[in-house]
């Protein structure tokens, strides 16, 4: 006779915290860390900003992963009562990533360069800091569907 025992379910993320993942940057980076964010959003109740924090954090990764030559990313997922924000920091300070102009010219057929344009379209607020030593591109997903604005 086999018999089994149901766990309790797992508790979902806490609020007014932040969880990190870091990983090597390898071509599978990227994915790793989109599907990541959106597991933990819509393992910890924030479903309906899911798909957008998957499709910004796959283009900060893709770009940290593209444009460094870090040994490792980290991307930092902090939940508070007002949304969700997703910092992608990488060791290589160089210059700020902006908006590039391919992403105002739909007829360019270059293949990269809309990014950025796309984090700008979908999040609330983004920005990017550096120091000596490192780069943070950061975004926020608000809970509030009236909050709209692009740094």
């Amino acid at each position: 006779m086999t018999t089994a025992a149901l766990a309790p379910p797992a508790q979902p993320p806490e609020q007014n915290a932040s969880y990190r993942f870091t990983a090597p940057r390898l071509p599978s980076t990227p994915a790793l860390a989109r599907h990541w964010v959106a597991d933990l959003l819509r393992f910890g109740g924030r479903a309906h900003l899911a798909e957008r924090a998957e499709l910004c954090t796959s283009e900060v990764a893709t770009n940290a992963y593209l444009h460094t030559a870090s040994p490792l990313m980290t991307v930092e997922v902090s939940l508070s009562t007002e949304g969700v924000t997703v910092c992608v920091h990488d060791g290589a300070p160089g210059r700020k990533p902006q908006v590039r102009p391919t992403w105002a010219d739909p007829s360019s057929l270059s293949p990269t360069g809309r990014g950025l344009g796309l984090v700008s379209a979908y999040a609330d607020m983004w920005s990017a800091v550096s120091d000596e030593s490192s780069k943070t591109v950061w975004f926020m997903l608000s809970d509030s569907s009236t909050a709209r604005c692009a740094a």
